[in-house]
């Protein structure tokens, strides 16, 4: 219950019974509107009402208001709220009065890279285990705390190790792809700034040497990427046509593993190790690319004395 909007960031952390973070959420107080300035008479005489358009001074400043902060919706969609699961997990709400946060008793996801698509398989955080856990609500400089049981379906006869040992190899796969897709991001990132310069000086005699290593460097970069990540997957059925790749397996193996309330069988344990060799193979080749391959190719670059801008030459009338 808020008697008014908070001041400042409100945080509602999860604890568990040893007292680590087990997920927290954060509602940001809006940013504080800019000081509206005091009107001037027109050239008529007139004081121009709030949201009217002033006239265009030459050489002078206009200001405007600033938009109204958006609201946060006042309800989140979970498992158990309609509506698809959010990214990142249901929002806190910030409105005067009563207010409801459904926690959907879970981890927080792996991290994603724009555009990912996988198959039979997301990046949502495994769920916690039964036991005492605690709520701390941190607002305006307060903080309450409560605690709360989670409890197993009755009905099962899962024991407690069992249900930690499921989570701790999907807390264990969480962290693997979220290295993984981390790693996925930085080498696109690297990669295009070496297709920008390359296709920038593309052309120069100069720089010839820099532009064919930069494109072996691409095409290194390239191929561990097609390794982790189905790169020809636009949409959800290019899956039927291509075949999925390292990291999409993993995730599809923590579907698996989570989709019963039981242990992980020999198998999965097996198969988890089997994957997360052969990706930890193509993290370390993309280490050895960016410590070594790309040290030795902004060597190169610096040796060419390529400028930061560049001037074509003029194209010739009549081609």
């Amino acid at each position: 219950y808020l008697k008014s909007r908070p001041t400042s960031d409100m945080t509602l952390e999860l604890l568990d019974s040893q007292g680590r973070s087990v997920r927290k959420f954060t509602a940001r107080a809006p940013a504080r509107p800019a000081a509206t300035p005091t009107a001037t008479p027109t050239p008529g005489g007139a004081v121009p009402s709030p949201g009217t358009a002033m006239p265009q001074t030459p050489g002078v400043a206009q200001v405007t208001t600033p938009p109204e902060q958006p609201s946060a919706p006042t309800e989140e969609a979970s498992e158990f709220a309609p509506g698809p699961p959010q990214p990142g997990g249901p929002r806190l709400t910030t409105e005067p009065g009563l207010n409801r946060f459904v926690w959907d008793m879970r981890h927080a996801e792996a991290a994603s890279f724009p555009g990912m698509i996988l198959w039979a398989a997301n990046m949502r955080g495994p769920r916690v285990v039964p036991g005492t856990y605690q709520v701390k609500l941190t607002v305006d400089g307060q903080t309450f705390t409560e605690s709360f049981e989670v409890r197993k379906d009755p009905r099962l006869a899962t024991t407690q190790a069992d249900f930690q040992r499921q989570l701790d190899l999907l807390l264990q796969i969480r962290d693997k792809l979220t290295e993984t897709h981390n790693a996925i991001a930085n080498l696109r990132d690297v990669r295009k700034q070496i297709e920008d310069l390359t296709k920038r000086v593309e052309g120069q005699q100069e720089a010839r040497q820099v532009v064919e290593r930069g494109r072996e460097l691409m095409r290194k970069l390239t191929e561990v990427e097609e390794t982790l990540y189905q790169t020809k997957v636009q949409s959800s059925q290019d899956t039927l046509n291509f075949p999925i790749r390292l990291n999409n397996k993993l995730a599809s193996l923590a579907s698996g593993v989570a989709s019963s309330d039981s242990p992980p069988t020999e198998q999965a344990l097996a198969l988890n190790e089997e994957l997360t060799a052969k990706i930890d193979a193509q993290l370390r080749t993309l280490r050895q690319l960016m410590e070594t391959d790309l040290k030795s190719f902004n060597a190169l670059v610096r040796a060419a004395d390529i400028p930061a801008v560049v001037i074509k030459p003029a194209a010739t009338p009549g081609r």
